[in-house]
């Protein structure tokens, strides 16, 4: 007869709440195992017993499946006693200690099988808006603390019905210890009011929802991590007066379509863009616009070849799309312009009222905003380009201990990240934190993760930058603070995203960070280990005449580029620039009053676009420099004379010398999106070429691209394969954004590693 063996197994990773142990149960039995399983301070505990044969076929069966929503991140199996085992195998209650060890999982969509009972009039939870299980719904969203019970999520509030008591407690049930499990007896209630939040009606809220979206109504409509304010895309006056309520002249709105088949009669879809839409975190996917688009408004993405679609992710969008009544719905983040998303019933009263005509919301509680991620395919490959819900707060690995190290991130496009040994815990997007009422959410994002993790926190890490506001509220508390190079985070983010060891090359553009030297950086060329790193070259500086107000206007940069070429006669040169605007300008260059230098690529990127007329006036972040990418003739190979040199200083990239190349193209006639698309060739080569020296310079061959310049398609496709052909290895950002949201990742990963060189040397 064969001997009985006893394991004691521990998982530990995104495994509460997600289904694992009623997951371990089923293993259990198909393999013939007895014992039990529990979830603890560290994630989850199993012990089994059988013969070697079973055990192994169990432990097989947990290491190669996992429920959907599971991630895990180790498994440590250990040989136990195999006295007095239990007759059978069964789910534990949970035991007590700290969470110190459990990952938070993400808010995810609505799953097919829940879909499906939704929609079957059969069912007892036909057209429940609040429909879901252990491998979809609300998580992070909803959580106050570890372990994930209904306890200590904003779900205490509604009671269980009998039936579905039955469900939690029943381990075959896929709605086991789902937390969050409830039905139209005893769950939330959605409601619809008007913006003083008296109840418009009752009944057929969503009929009636629906008839005020075809009369050209706008609804702020609440979902999982906060309200979106929603309207007909194919109305054209109904989209216009959203922007003008939102005080939102040009950015574009997202869209949400009810299927993928709809998705692709509007936009030109790769099997890679198609899975990233019906995936179950559902981010917003960036994609080129199929010729007109019909059915959609043009105000919805003035000005540019592509749109941002989503398809639904929570029951209420599909009920919206049940009749098929709207081809897409304009899905926007509630909020005023450059402010955060609402989530707050109280908050959205008060500051949407005069915004949307109606809300749709319910009484569900959301206890941290989340807003939607964006995704885009680049090189064949997804770029997060804001990461949000379904993506947070999945941890991500550091090379050195990062615990108890609070990082506060950058300013404009700002997340906070928070250490728990060698795991990075990265916030939701917060958006621009540059006043002292934008510290809120910063802080609210920080004290959720601090909380809900078990983390005690030992210090903090901010920019550099003498005047950040981020840094002040830094040095307020009585911890020790840490300041870290702008650049650098973005290099080390970038390492650490790809698990490179360092050192490596970096080469980080983006709009502005304060440099070392206490100038305006923002075209680098770094060589980057965690510890630290040196500057090899950059952009050569620009003059930006007025500031900030050069950042708004882009024509001054351009205007002050080409006075190099033509002196006085620049004052000609941008024919849409009033001629008294021009002179000042210019004797603002001459003088150098009130000019920042700046070596800032997207601020070449603007020149470039306003130089070209394509973007006069910046009315959102990035605006010139996308409106460059969408009018550059992707067919169009030509480039420009370099711009690259060796000076003392390092490797110089002459932005001034480009501008005037491109300026006597466009007087020669050549068509605006030749010269474009032109500009991009002639940046990436130069890029190729000063990597490849600086790699010659430090023996490396790694080349880690950063900065928001690289959510550019048309720059990372034709320099990617120029990196590879010069024998060096590209690397882009896989699981972080390339802009700014990744400066507090970086910033973490950079202070451990001092932490660490500190304590050993």
């Amino acid at each position: 007869m064969k001997s009985t063996r006893g394991l004691f197994i521990t998982v530990k990773g995104t495994v509460q709440g997600v289904g694992f142990r009623p997951f371990v149960y089923r293993c259990a039995l198909q393999s013939g195992i007895t014992g039990e399983v529990r979830n603890d301070g560290t994630g989850v505990l199993i012990r089994a017993f059988g013969t070697r044969e079973m055990l192994d076929r169990f432990t097989r069966s947990i290491k190669e499946t996992s429920p959907p929503l599971a991630a895990v991140r180790s498994i440590d199996i250990r040989e136990a006693s195999a006295d007095d085992p239990p007759a059978a195998f069964s789910i534990a209650e949970s035991g007590s200690g700290q969470a110190s060890e459990i990952d938070i999982a993400c808010d995810t969509a609505v799953c097919p099988t829940c879909l499906a009972e939704m929609l079957d009039p059969s069912n007892r939870r036909y057209r429940h808006p609040f429909i879901n299980c252990t491998d979809c719904g609300p998580r992070y969203t909803i959580i106050s603390a570890l372990p994930y019970d209904r306890s200590n999520t904003t779900m205490a509030a509604f009671t269980m019905c009998e039936a579905c008591r039955n469900e939690y407690e029943d381990p075959a049930n896929r709605r086991f210890h789902a937390q969050p499990v409830c039905c139209n007896d005893c769950g939330p209630r959605l409601v619809l009011t008007n913006g003083r939040g008296s109840v418009l009606t009752n009944t057929n809220l969503i009929d009636r929802a629906l008839e005020m979206l075809a009369g050209g109504g706008i609804l702020a409509v609440k979902g999982l991590g906060g309200f979106h304010l929603v309207c007909a895309a194919d109305n054209g006056d109904a989209v216009a007066r959203l922007r003008l309520r939102k005080r939102r002249e040009e950015k574009p709105f997202a869209i949400m379509v009810a299927n993928s088949e709809i998705a692709k009669r509007l936009a030109c879809i790769s099997p890679e863009e198609n899975a990233l839409l019906e995936s179950p975190e559902r981010p917003i996917v960036l994609l080129r616009k199929r010729g007109s688009c019909p059915g959609i408004a043009p105000e919805v993405a003035p000005g540019l070849p592509t749109l941002g679609i989503m398809l639904p992710y929570t029951p209420v969008h599909h009920l919206l799309f049940l009749d098929s009544k709207f081809p897409a719905l304009v899905m926007t983040s509630a909020n005023l312009s450059d402010e955060p998303m609402i989530f707050g019933d109280a908050d959205a009263f008060a500051a949407l009222s005069s915004v949307a005509d109606a809300f749709l919301t319910h009484d569900r509680a959301i206890l941290m905003r989340n807003d939607d991620s964006i995704v885009r395919v680049v090189a064949g490959k997804p770029i997060i380009l804001r990461r949000s819900r379904g993506f947070v707060p999945e941890p991500l690995p550091s090379p050195e201990n990062v615990d108890g190290l609070i990082a506060l991130g950058g300013v404009l496009k700002s997340t906070v990240a928070v250490g728990r040994k060698n795991d990075c815990y990265l916030s939701h997007y917060i958006g621009p934190v540059e006043t002292t009422q934008a510290l809120d959410p910063m802080v609210a994002a920080t004290n959720h993760l601090v909380s809900a993790l078990g983390i005690s926190p030992r210090a903090y890490v901010c920019d550099m930058h003498p005047q950040s506001l981020v840094a002040s509220y830094a040095e307020s508390t009585e911890l020790p603070v840490v300041k870290i190079q702008h650049h650098h985070a973005h290099a080390a983010a970038c390492m650490a995203d790809n698990e490179v060891p360092g050192p490596a090359l970096a080469i980080v553009y983006d709009g502005t960070g304060y440099g070392k030297d206490g100038k305006t950086w923002g075209g680098e060329i770094l060589h980057a280990s965690y510890a630290g790193f040196s500057r090899f070259g950059h952009l050569a500086y620009l003059c930006l005449p007025g500031g900030d107000e050069a950042i708004r206007n882009p024509g001054r940069i351009a205007l002050a580029a080409i006075f190099r070429l033509l002196g006085d006669k620049a004052a000609g040169a941008l024919p849409w620039m009033p001629p008294v605007e021009a002179s000042a300008i210019l004797d603002m260059v001459k003088s150098g009053v009130n000019c920042v230098q700046s070596c800032g690529m997207g601020r070449l990127f603007d020149a470039a676009s306003a130089l070209l007329g394509i973007c006069t006036k910046r009315t959102y972040e990035g605006q010139p420099a996308i409106m460059l990418e969408g009018a550059a003739d992707p067919l169009e190979t030509g480039s420009y004379g370099s711009p690259l040199s060796v000076e003392e200083e390092g490797i110089l990239i002459d932005g001034s010398a480009l501008l005037c190349e491109v300026y006597d193209d466009l007087k020669s006639g050549t068509p605006v999106p030749k010269i474009a698309a032109r500009f991009h060739t002639t940046i990436a080569q130069a890029t190729a070429a000063a990597a490849t020296i600086a790699s010659q310079q430090s023996n490396c061959t790694t080349v880690c691209l950063s900065g928001g310049v690289f959510q550019n398609t048309l720059l990372v496709e034709r320099l990617v394969p120029l990196l590879s052909q010069a024998g060096l290895t590209p690397l882009l950002h896989r699981r972080t954004p390339p802009n700014d949201e990744c400066i507090s990742y970086g910033q973490l990963v950079v202070a451990g590693a001092k932490r660490a060189l500190e304590a050993g040397g």
